[in-house]
C-alpha cells in the first residue's frame, strides 16, 4: 500500500482529499502546515507528496527545497496541488523541479489516474 503526505493548510480540502486518496486504498497522512509537512515526511517518509504552495510557517517552495534531496535521492513524486493558477505562478512551479504543478479545482478520477501513473 502507498502511503501518500498532503501538505494542506485548508482544512476541508484537506479532509476531502485524504477521504478520496483513502477510498482508493492509499495510506494517508496530513500536516496542516509547511513545517509539520517536512517534520511529517522527515518522520515517516512517504511514496507521494501534494503539498499546497501558499501556507502559514513555511510555503510550498520552502517544503519542497527542504526535502529536494531526499525526495531526489528517493525518486518521491512531488506534486503541487494549489488555487495558484496566474501564469508566473505556473512558471515557477514548473521551473521548482517538482514533479507535477497540479491547480484546484481537480477532476477527481483524473487526478486519482495521475496519482496512479507515478506510483
Amino acid at each position: 500500500m502507498s502511503r501518500i503526505l498532503i501538505i494542506e493548510d485548508n482544512l476541508e480540502i484537506r479532509e476531502n482529499l485524504e477521504e478520496l486518496l483513502e477510498l482508493e486504498g492509499y495510506q494517508v497522512e496530513t500536516a496542516a502546515d509547511g513545517q509539520y509537512g517536512i517534520e511529517a515526511a522527515n518522520a515517516h517518509w512517504p511514496d507521494l507528496i501534494i503539498c499546497d504552495i501558499s501556507m502559514p510557517r513555511k510555503d510550498g517552495y520552502q517544503v519542497f527545497e527542504a526535502l529536494s534531496a531526499s525526495i531526489a535521492e528517493r525518486q518521491t513524486p512531488f506534486i503541487f496541488l494549489t488555487a495558484s493558477a496566474q501564469e508566473s505562478d505556473l512558471a515557477r512551479g514548473r521551473v521548482s523541479g517538482a514533479t507535477a504543478y497540479l491547480t484546484k479545482p481537480y477532476q477527481p478520477d483524473e487526478f486519482l489516474q495521475y496519482l496512479a501513473s507515478l506510483l
